[in-house]
């Protein structure tokens, strides 16, 4: 009795998904397909009405950096000696 209930259920639920899934997609499918610059746009998250405008440029120039730290960026990806350990 238990399976069945159980049956019942997992059958109910498939068959809802299926309706959920399917009987949209007629009607999309339908639909005049948007312009391709739109559809960038709106998944960029910009809004197509208003208009784009260029960051401003920084006035603030790039560090020094000293020899250790450059050092260090070179060493980035690189597997590290097997005895030795940094603390």
């Amino acid at each position: 009795m238990t399976t069945f209930v159980v049956g019942f259920i997992v059958g109910a639920s498939l068959a809802a998904l299926l309706i959920i899934v399917i009987a949209p997609s007629r009607r999309v499918r339908s639909e005049p397909e948007m312009p391709r610059e739109e559809v960038t746009r709106l998944l960029l998250g910009q809004n197509p009405d208003e208009p784009t405008m260029p960051p401003t440029p920084s006035n603030e120039h790039p560090r020094a950096y000293d020899a250790s730290e450059l050092q260090a960026l070179r060493n980035i990806g690189q597997p590290r000696a097997a005895g030795r350990r940094r603390r």
